[in-house]
């Protein structure tokens, strides 16, 4: 595999989308050349076909799925949990799909033998943490599921606001699943990691109680697509997070530039991560209400002069991990959004508490 190309060494949900375009292109070709049409010599090309998922679209999904023949995608509603039995490089993931999905309902067991870093997964964005893939192969090509954890990332391929935190008691970070080259499908989570002491989701006390940490996730052309569209497939992306907590409840909080991961510079030694700028401007966090353990709302645009984020469409979530002594010293949970450039993204953050 060409190291240079950084759609085939970083993101197979775009090898999806771009092996399905060159069938389609053979379908188109044999159209033309007469092999589907017999209404004289027009060519006749035949109109993309929709994916399953497109109309499963859900207001409430953290989870996208993506068509490689319309190059659209969608929020979906996929239960996706990640259960971590040993604290290092032991997960699975059970992921439960709408009822027409069904079929790719299960679980999936990743362990040191699934390590997927040969060809880059393990950068999202440009964050580096630890990565799974089943089956694993070196070009990744479907089917496969993936996974990532960023609850202990190396580094931050850029100018970092602050060090990528090393959380203790939480992990974060993506799954996909690409069941053929039609149709691909990916997700985020969040989820306490594995302890002798037992992890439990209090809240902290104190006020003006500052998180620092990142987001990671992916993003891709929504439901629309067309010209419209910044991105015409599924990129990777991470930004610093901010969050402000006052007596156990997030105030505020905000998402800082977000980074897209675009190739590996191999001209140097070792090979450098190369970033491109999302041009979005900041987003906010907007708490709007909670739950025992859990705080929620919406994300709005901070102002700038990038493109703007749809309040109505774009939520998150988030909840405390602590161990008694340390109650509540990280915070994680997850997110979506919608902008106003056609794009559709879900993504999963880390924050520890900065003293």
């Amino acid at each position: 595999m060409n190291p240079n190309d950084g759609e085939a060494r970083h993101l197979t949900m775009r090898r999806v989308a771009r092996n399905a375009a060159a069938s389609m292109l053979m379908v188109a070709g044999l159209a033309a050349c007469g092999g589907g049409s017999s209404v004289g010599t027009s060519p006749i090309t035949p109109a993309p076909i929709a994916c399953a998922s497109s109309t499963l679209s859900s207001a409430d999904g953290y989870a996208i799925g993506a068509c490689a023949s319309t190059k659209t995608g969608v929020f979906l509603d996929v239960t996706g949990s990640v259960a971590i039995p040993a604290p290092v490089d032991s997960y699975i993931l059970t992921l439960l799909f709408p009822t027409p999905l069904q079929t790719y309902d299960g679980s999936t067991a990743f362990t040191s033998a699934n390590l997927a870093s040969i060809y880059g997964r393990d950068v999202l964005g440009a964050l580096q943490g630890s990565a799974y893939e089943d089956p694993l192969t070196s070009a990744g090509l479907p089917p496969y599921t993936a996974l990532t954890d960023f609850h202990n990332p190396c580094c931050y391929h850029a100018n970092a606001l602050w060090p990528a935190p090393q959380l203790q008691y939480v992990g974060y970070g993506t799954w996909e699943k690409a069941p053929g080259s039609a149709e691909g499908f990916v997700g985020v989570w969040y989820g306490s990691g594995a302890s002798t002491t037992t992890v439990v989701n209090l809240r902290p006390g104190g006020t003006n109680r500052v998180y620092r940490g990142y987001a990671v996730g992916m993003i891709g052309p929504d439901e629309n697509a067309g010209a419209a569209s910044y991105l015409d497939s599924m990129r990777s992306f991470s930004a610093p997070v901010e969050i402000v907590v006052n007596s156990g409840y997030v105030v505020s909080g905000t998402i800082g530039t977000m980074l897209m991961f675009e190739r590996y510079d191999t001209s140097t030694s070792p090979p450098k991560v190369l970033t491109s700028t999302l041009p979005l401007d900041p987003v906010n966090f907007v708490p709007s209400g909670s739950t025992i353990d859990t705080d929620s709302g919406s994300l709005a645009s901070a102002g700038g002069t990038g493109a703007s984020v749809d309040t109505t469409s774009s939520n998150f979530e988030a909840k405390f991990f602590g161990i008694s002594g340390s109650i509540g010293d990280e915070l994680a949970g997850r997110l979506r959004f919608r902008t106003s450039n056609g794009l559709i993204a879900v993504g999963s953050f880390g924050t520890q508490w900065v003293p």
